[in-house]
C-alpha cells in the first residue's frame, strides 16, 4: 500500500529509528527558525498588549477633558416628598428657596362615553359600531378625523380614521396609541366604559380645543349621542422669592438645575447645591490608577529578566515534557522579550515629563494676600513617587488635591485640560515654545500615548492587521516562506535516506539469496 514503509527486513537494522535519527539532525535549522518565530510573536503580542493599555489610557484621557470631572456638583431638597433635585456641572454652588407650589402641571384630556339613556355596558371587545360612542353611515362604516394642537395654538394635521363593522373599540384604541404623529395617549375603561384621550405632553396651550374629535357621522340625536367632556391642560405654578412661576411640566431645568414637583405645598422647601468635592476626587484618582496600571506594566516588561538558557520549545521538545513542566519552561522562556525595549522606555520618559512640566493655564488665585499662578501639578498634590524604579508612577496627596478642588476646580480643570498655542517654528528651523508653558497634563499624555501607539503599531501592528502592514509581521512572513522551503528540502533529504536504505536491504536481500544458493549447491 501506498505510503507504508518497510525496513530492515533484509538486514534486521531499525532503519525507520536510524532515519528518524538523521532527520532530527537535520531539522535544527527549521527549529531554530521556528524558535525564532516563536519569540517574534511572543514580542508581537506583549507590544499589542502595551497598545491596548495606551488605548484604554487614550480614551481615559479625552474623558477627562470634560469638566464634569473637576466641578461635578450636589443638590438636595429639603423636601423630596415635595420637590427632587439633581444636579449639573454648570449649576452654581449656593441655595434657592421654593416658597409654594401652587399647582402641578397637568395634560389636557378629552372624554368620550355613551350616553346615560342606552342601557347596557361595553367593554374593549365590543363592537366599535354597537358602542354608542360614534355614529356609522349606511354600511356600517366608520370615519373619525381627529386632531391634536400644537403648543403655540396652531392645529396639527388631522389624521382621519376608518374602520368597518368588524372593529372593536379596543382597534380604536390601538390605532390612536400606534399613530405618534397625534401624541396622544389612549385607554378605555372597561368599568366605567369611557374613551380617554390624554395628551402626553403636559401644560396649558393656546388653543381653546386642545384635542378635536371630529365624528364624520355624527349621532345627530343628542338623546342618544355620546357624550364628550374636554378637561383643558395646566402649567405648574410654583413661586420663588415671591415672584409666580410658571412651566409647562413639572420636571424643569433651572440654573443647572433638573426640578421635578412632585406635590402642590404652602410650606417653602430649600434646595442646597455644592461642589461635590468627594466625586471629583474620585474622578481624578480613577484616571491616575488606570495611568498608574500602565506604567506599572511597562515597566516590568522592560525591566523583565531575560533568560537566555530558555528558548521557546520545539515540538519534539515539548512532547518530551509534562503540561506543568511545558507550562514552567514558558513562563521562563517568554520573559524579557521586552527587555529595555526603546519604545517603552522613551515612553515612559514622556511621561513623566508631563507631570513635571509648566502648564499654561493663565489662572491665578488670591491667597494669603498673594497672586499664586497655578502652573504645575505638584500645587495641587499630584507629584511622581520618590522611588525611580517605579517608573514615574504617580502619587496623590489627598488633603491637598481635596481642598483644591474645593476653592480652586476651575484651576484645577485647566491643569488638567488646558490648550496651550501651539509651538513657534522660525526660519531657522528651531521651535519656540510658548513661554507661557504646554497643554494640561492629560492632553500630554492623551497625545505622548497616541505618538506610541502609532510607533508601536508600525512594529507589532494593531490587532487583525494584515503581516505585510506592519515590521514585525513581514519577519514572520518570511521566516514562514523559509520553513516551508525548509520542509521540502528535508522531505527530499528524508526520502533520499529511505532510498539509500531500501537500496542497501535490496542488496543484501540479493546476498542472502546468493548465500543460500551456494549453501544449498555445497550441501548437496
Amino acid at each position: 500500500m501506498a505510503g507504508i514503509r518497510l525496513s530492515g527486513l533484509a538486514s534486521g537494522i531499525d532503519t525507520e529509528t536510524m532515519i528518524k535519527q538523521l532527520m532530527q539532525a537535520e531539522r535544527a535549522p527549521v527549529d531554530r527558525l521556528s524558535q525564532k518565530k516563536q519569540t517574534l510573536t511572543w514580542q508581537r503580542d506583549a507590544y499589542r498588549e502595551m497598545n491596548r493599555g495606551l488605548l484604554d489610557l487614550r480614551t481615559a484621557a479625552s474623558d477627562m477633558l470634560l469638566s464634569k470631572n473637576y466641578t461635578t456638583k450636589t443638590a438636595t431638597s429639603s423636601d423630596a416628598s415635595k420637590v427632587v433635585v439633581t444636579t449639573s456641572p454648570s449649576a452654581t454652588a449656593g441655595s434657592v428657596t421654593i416658597d409654594s407650589v401652587t399647582q402641578l402641571a397637568s395634560a389636557s384630556s378629552l372624554v368620550i362615553s355613551r350616553n346615560a339613556s342606552l342601557s347596557g355596558t361595553i367593554s374593549s371587545q365590543t363592537k366599535l359600531d354597537a358602542s354608542g360612542l360614534v355614529g356609522k353611515d349606511g354600511s356600517g362604516n366608520i370615519e373619525l378625523e381627529l386632531t391634536t394642537f400644537q403648543e403655540n395654538g396652531t392645529a396639527g394635521i388631522p389624521v382621519t380614521m376608518k374602520f368597518d363593522g368588524t372593529a372593536t373599540v379596543g382597534d380604536l384604541v390601538s390605532k390612536i396609541n400606534n399613530d405618534k404623529s397625534l401624541g396622544l395617549s389612549a385607554v378605555f375603561n372597561d368599568i366605567t366604559g369611557k374613551l380617554v384621550l390624554t395628551r402626553q405632553n403636559t401644560g396649558k396651550l393656546a388653543a381653546d380645543n386642545e384635542i378635536v374629535w371630529t365624528d364624520k357621522n355624527q349621532i345627530a340625536d343628542t338623546a342618544i349621542a355620546p357624550v364628550k367632556t374636554t378637561v383643558a391642560g395646566e402649567n405648574a405654578i410654583y413661586s420663588i422669592g415671591g415672584t409666580a412661576l410658571q412651566q409647562k411640566t413639572n420636571t424643569f431645568t433651572q440654573n443647572g438645575l433638573t426640578i421635578t414637583l412632585n406635590g402642590t405645598s404652602t410650606t417653602a422647601t430649600t434646595i442646597n447645591t455644592k461642589l461635590d468635592t468627594q466625586a471629583n476626587f474620585d474622578s481624578i484618582k480613577k484616571f491616575v490608577d488606570k495611568y498608574n496600571d500602565l506604567i506599572d506594566k511597562m515597566n516590568k516588561k522592560v525591566r523583565e529578566e531575560k533568560y537566555r538558557d530558555f528558548q521557546p520549545l520545539t515540538d519534539a521538545q515539548r512532547k518530551e515534557l509534562s503540561e506543568d513542566e511545558v507550562k514552567k519552561w514558558e513562563e521562563k522562556a517568554i520573559s524579557g522579550v521586552l527587555k529595555n525595549d526603546s519604545f517603552l522606555r522613551d515612553g515612559m520618559t514622556s511621561f513623566r515629563s508631563a507631570i513635571s512640566a509648566k502648564v499654561d493655564t493663565g489662572y491665578s488665585y488670591t491667597a494669603d494676600s498673594k497672586t499664586i499662578e497655578l502652573n504645575y501639578m505638584s500645587q495641587i498634590g499630584i507629584t511622581t513617587t520618590s522611588d525611580f524604579r517605579d517608573g514615574g508612577k504617580l502619587k496623590l496627596d489627598e488633603t491637598k488635591l481635596k481642598k483644591m478642588l474645593e476653592e480652586q476646580p476651575e484651576g484645577v480643570y485647566k491643569l488638567f485640560t488646558a490648550d496651550a498655542p501651539e509651538p513657534v517654528k522660525n526660519p531657522d528651523g528651531s521651535v519656540t515654545r510658548n513661554p507661557g508653558g504646554l497643554d494640561g497634563f492629560v492632553r500630554q499624555i492623551q497625545g505622548f500615548a497616541t505618538t506610541m501607539r502609532d510607533e508601536i503599531s508600525k512594529v507589532a501592528g494593531l490587532d487583525g492587521a494584515v503581516a505585510t502592514t506592519y515590521r514585525l509581521g513581514k519577519s514572520l512572513a518570511d521566516l514562514d516562506k523559509s520553513m516551508l522551503t525548509w520542509e521540502d528540502k528535508l522531505k527530499t533529504k528524508e526520502d533520499s535516506y529511505y532510498r539509500r536504505f531500501a537500496a542497501m536491504e535490496q542488496a543484501m536481500n540479493q546476498a542472502n539469496s546468493q548465500s543460500a544458493t551456494l549453501a544449498s549447491y555445497l550441501g548437496q
